[in-house]
């Protein structure tokens, strides 16, 4: 009968393996010889009289009928014998699985992988229940999760991560949230996971110094984000002195800081999502010799402000082209090309290949002043309101006692705050006395008799 209505019957699948008969061992007693008279028995001892255990080898139909087995015979060596050939199966019903299964898809050759219980077996036993994790090249992540948790944490998508942010570009004062910051540029409290352009072996890209000399940037394969292709341009550039040291100013001039300054830059554009090539003038007037000069070791000269001239970016015709989303040419078209302008920007016409190495953030929380969507504890506000309470009260000694006192009262001091006045304390003069038959003091402060010297 089948087990839905007008269907056909559901087929068996035989999945238990061949089996095969056994004989078992019994205890049994020793028996004299039945041929006592056997000229090979005379002069040898006989069997002693006692119980032992042996294999069931004859009819033991008149034995004990609580003779029973042990799950311990069946564990000892040679416990139990297979007996498929014998007709005669003495002893106690024993059987053993063989290792034939009759079930199609107990090994993979047969079926599926997935079905196959010996594959399963087997992929248990070598990663003892982990999954091998994959590396992807192009995110320097995994490839698999396990849960939609890991999933979104790798892409920077999860709520908690978007709590806090890093801005990129903007107005760094504006409170983030407010109308102030509406044209800023954040990126989430995460590790950055972004994909990656892939670029192949012969690619490269060029560009052409103000002495017209062309210096080709190769570009190993691999994968890359827009930052990565400015280090190359950057690091060609200082092999080839081709960039400004800018002079130091003050006691202690940092002289990994702000040293060099470069003509060429390569970045993106995040509101447009396109490529921008920069290039920048220079002149004696933008770059004076008295805050940026040459390097020693440059063949180059700086131009007069009276021919100023651009550095070109030339874009060749390989995988670049792509990867920036640029035509092939230079730009700007000529080194003295639209020479009243400070800088040059050229962006791509077609959407780029190359992206940043962080995700955008839009964080606009609607209770900005707390950072958070939605309301906050209580705790948070009380706390919130002696922060307002003590920049409030420091604010307004700012322009009685100048900035100095108001960033005093501000932050790290007790509550109520101080002044030097309030350390030191205000001090009453004493007039000195003597004794009228005495030079001996009667009483004096020492404040008032310093002041007094």
């Amino acid at each position: 009968m089948s087990a839905i209505v007008q269907m056909n019957k559901i087929p068996l699948v035989q999945w238990k393996g061949q089996t095969f008969d056994q004989i078992q061992s019994f205890i049994r007693k020793n028996q004299v010889n039945d041929e006592p008279n056997s000229k090979y028995l005379k002069f040898r001892a006989n069997p002693l009289k006692i119980y032992r255990r042996e294999i069931v080898s004859t009819d033991i139909s008149n034995c004990n009928v609580r003779t029973s087995t042990k799950i311990d015979i069946f564990n000892r060596p040679n416990g139990t014998i297979n007996n498929s050939s014998s007709t005669n199966k003495y002893g106690l019903v024993n059987t053993i699985d063989n290792t034939v299964p009759n079930n199609s898809c107990e090994t993979y050759e047969n079926c599926s992988v997935i079905l196959s219980p010996e594959e399963n077996a087997r992929r248990r036993v070598r990663s003892s229940g982990m999954i091998k994790k994959i590396a992807d090249t192009s995110r320097d992540t995994h490839t698999y999760y396990t849960s939609s948790q890991q999933y979104l944490a790798s892409r920077s998508l999860t709520f908690k991560q978007n709590q806090y942010n890093y801005i990129r570009s903007g107005d760094a004062t504006a409170k983030p949230g407010s109308s102030l910051s509406s044209n800023n540029l954040y990126s989430p409290n995460s590790s950055n996971h972004c994909k990656k352009y892939f670029i192949a072996d012969g690619a490269s890209i060029s560009y052409i110094w103000i002495d017209a000399t062309t210096v080709d940037v190769s570009i190993p394969s691999g994968y890359y984000h827009v930052g990565e292709i400015n280090d190359l341009l950057k690091t060609a550039m200082i092999s080839n002195h081709h960039y400004y040291t800018k002079r130091q100013v003050g006691l202690n001039p940092d002289p990994y800081r702000d040293v060099l300054t470069f003509l060429l830059n390569l970045t993106y554009d995040n509101n447009a999502d396109v490529v921008q090539l920069q290039t920048f003038r220079t002149d004696d007037s933008i770059h004076p010799n008295t805050e940026y000069q040459v390097p020693i070791n440059a063949t180059w000269t700086k131009p007069a402000s009276s021919a100023p001239l651009f550095p070109q970016f030339s874009i060749p015709a390989n995988i670049i082209q792509t990867a920036t989303g640029i035509t092939t040419g230079n730009y700007p078209t000529s080194q003295t090309a639209n020479t009243g302008l400070t800088f040059q920007t050229f962006e791509s016409t077609v959407p780029p290949g190359l992206q940043p190495s962080y995700k955008k953030l839009f964080y606009k929380p609607n209770n900005p002043q707390y950072g958070q969507q939605g309301a906050v504890s209580s705790g948070d506000v009380i706390t919130r309101k002696r922060y307002n309470a003590i920049t409030n009260s420091a604010a307004s000694y700012r322009n009685a006692l100048g900035q100095s006192v108001a960033n005093a009262l501000a932050y790290g001091v007790p509550a109520n705050g101080y002044t030097i006045k309030d350390k030191i304390g205000y001090p009453l003069k004493k007039t000195p006395t003597f004794r009228k038959h005495t030079d001996t003091m009667e009483t004096c402060d020492v404040y008032s008799i310093k002041n007094q010297i």
